[in-house]
């Protein structure tokens, strides 16, 4: 039975299809194994080796993979549930197929400078994988086959057709783009749709190749095209309806951590206290957890201060505590931040400047890091009788002789809350007041 693809796609005409996952299990006891009957199969429909998804497997169950490519067999060791590892398998075809762009399958992998490329045929889109995940090691010692190589096992398989659900065969048996039904179908059957660059019109191949060459280019020239795009982005009002396009160019470009210093330059001005708020879902994309890309757009912000001192200055603190507030700059990164001033981003007197305006905020945040380390730090009470009778109400019935002893520890008690509500309440005075 085939199914989608992207199993999000509820839609049954959804032309990208592959076979259900077929597993079944062989051996007993230490020598179990799940065999997976469809692999290679699968692994066509995918464009992808068959050894990738079954890698993956073994890599997410923590399980030993083996490989029969003869008889075209594909070994999970264990027991494992065909349902199961169908839902592993849609975690594949997320990280390694679908394109993060336009989410169809229409990808190519390649392998450059030790790095793993996917590039779109449907849209053009262009960028990295992740390369954190333990299946690129994998990939990169067999590396995949080139895009005119899987072309060729494409139309070899006959993908797409009538059997996998595809509603734009023609009866006649010809395919998209043939008029006649004849063999001339070779130049129109996987024709990618065209896409713009700048202000020719070329097709997703031609868009692939053009934009692979932009990484030839030097760091100062893909700023430069990158800092073009998000200004282009802005003038067209869509940095907010389009963050994930902002977020794909930059990794195209690698430039990922270094894009939140341009975008400070593109976005922020003298209301930056409400652009931050206003475009606090746009930033996360590129600083969240990545402690690289917090640096660079602290930089940036070290920058507009620099050119607006007399009205942004001044209000260093609130700039820095509403940057923490929104979740895009953690707090050991102020923490450090705050600790050196550099002069990477403006001149060195001005960064110390900005820390000294910002330093209660990071005096607060450095004195909550520590409270909460000595929060962390259990000390073991121990309780006796006497302990649990203080201030009880029948301790003033039954034990008269203790009545004086147990007002003088309870009054103890309301000193000590009285004054520990006084402290929250400078505290909080404190931090409001910047």
């Amino acid at each position: 039975m085939a199914i989608n693809i992207n199993r999000n796609v509820a839609d049954p005409f959804y032309r990208y299809k592959m076979p259900r996952l077929q597993a079944k299990v062989e051996g007993k006891g230490n020598g179990i194994k799940t065999v997976i009957a469809n692999m290679a199969e699968i692994g066509k429909a995918l464009e992808r080796p068959p050894t990738y998804p079954t890698k993956y497997f073994g890599c997410e169950l923590g399980a030993q993979t083996n490989f029969d490519l003869k008889n075209e067999r594909y070994i999970v060791n264990g027991e494992h549930d065909a349902s199961k590892l169908q839902e592993i398998l849609d975690g594949f075809i997320r990280k390694f197929v679908l394109c993060p762009a336009c989410d169809n399958p229409e990808t190519v992998l390649s392998i450059r400078n030790g790095k793993i490329y996917q590039a779109c045929r449907a849209c053009g889109n262009a960028g990295l994988i992740n390369q954190k995940h333990k299946l690129v090691t994998f990939i990169l010692k067999n590396p995949p086959p080139k895009p005119d190589d899987m072309s060729a096992v494409k139309k070899e398989n006959g993908t797409p057709t009538e059997e996998n659900g595809d509603s734009d065969t023609h009866e006649n048996g010809g395919t998209r783009g043939s008029s006649d039904g004849g063999d001339d179908d070779e130049d129109d059957d996987w024709a990618p749709e065209p896409v713009e660059n700048g202000d020719k019109v070329v097709s997703g191949q031609m868009a692939r190749l053009t934009m692979n060459k932009d990484l030839d280019k030097s760091v100062e020239e893909r700023l430069d095209m990158l800092h073009a795009f998000f200004l282009k982005a802005k003038k067209e009002n869509t940095l907010l309806t389009d963050s994930k396009g902002m977020l794909n160019e930059s990794e195209r470009l690698e430039l990922k951590n270094k894009a939140p210093l341009l975008l400070c330059d593109v976005i922020f001005d003298e209301n930056v206290l409400q652009q931050i708020k206003e475009y606090r879902t746009l930033f996360l994309r590129f600083t969240y957890e990545d402690k690289k890309a917090q640096r660079h757009l602290l930089g940036g912000i070290e920058q507009l201060i620099s050119k607006n001192t007399n009205v942004l200055l001044p209000k260093s603190a609130l700039i820095i505590k509403t940057l923490y507030d929104e979740d895009i700059v953690g707090e050991e990164m102020l923490i450090e931040w705050g600790k050196k001033p550099s002069s990477k981003y403006v001149k060195k007197d001005v960064a110390k400047e900005i820390i000294q305006k910002a330093q209660p905020v990071l005096t607060w945040l450095a004195e909550a890091e520590e409270e909460s380390e000595d929060e962390d730090d259990d000390v073991p009470v121990e309780f006796d009788d006497r302990a649990r009778e203080v201030g009880t109400v029948e301790i003033e019935k039954e034990a008269p002789k203790d009545t004086k002893k147990a007002q003088i520890l309870s009054d103890g008690a309301d000193r000590s809350k009285k004054q520990s509500e006084t402290k929250e309440e400078a505290d909080d005075f404190n931090i409001d007041d910047i």
